[in-house]
């Protein structure tokens, strides 16, 4: 095995996963994704968990809402990332659309939610996400 192959191998989910996350039913993430992002350019913590946002935010989620706390919220679509915005300005409002590419050595994905361009991806540690992505037209 490749030094590379060996390193990738040996990203692991975060220690804060519960049992059960990512969901079984996720598969590898990849293609062409938006997100809201705090930052230009984007950092780490522009692609943090909800989990990690908001800490309490699982005690009033169960079934597959709980499975997504653990993960992050994009978009398959702009305008779901915009709508997004619109729809929770006080959470959202300040933040800037993002494009970029998500590979499957940064985690899984699945479709979640009701918005049809809304996909949750459960990051492995380090996957340096935030490295792929850049900030779309105004604030950027």
């Amino acid at each position: 095995m490749s030094e590379v192959a060996a390193e990738l191998a040996e990203q692991t989910w975060p220690d804060f996963y519960p049992n059960g996350v990512p969901p079984k039913t996720a598969v590898d993430a990849e293609g062409e994704f938006y997100r809201l992002v705090r930052a230009n350019p984007p950092t780490p913590n522009c692609f943090l968990s909800t989990h990690e946002e908001y800490p309490n935010r699982h005690k009033k989620c169960r079934g597959e809402a709980l499975q997504c706390v653990y993960g992050t919220s994009f978009f398959s679509e702009e305008r779901g990332a915009k709508d997004a915005k619109a729809k929770f300005p006080a959470a959202l409002g300040d933040r800037t659309v993002a494009k970029g590419n998500v590979m499957p050595f940064m985690g899984v994905m699945k479709k979640t939610f009701a918005d049809p361009a809304h996909y949750t991806i459960w990051l492995k540690v380090n996957s340096c996400i935030h490295e792929h992505f850049a900030c779309l037209g105004e604030g950027a």
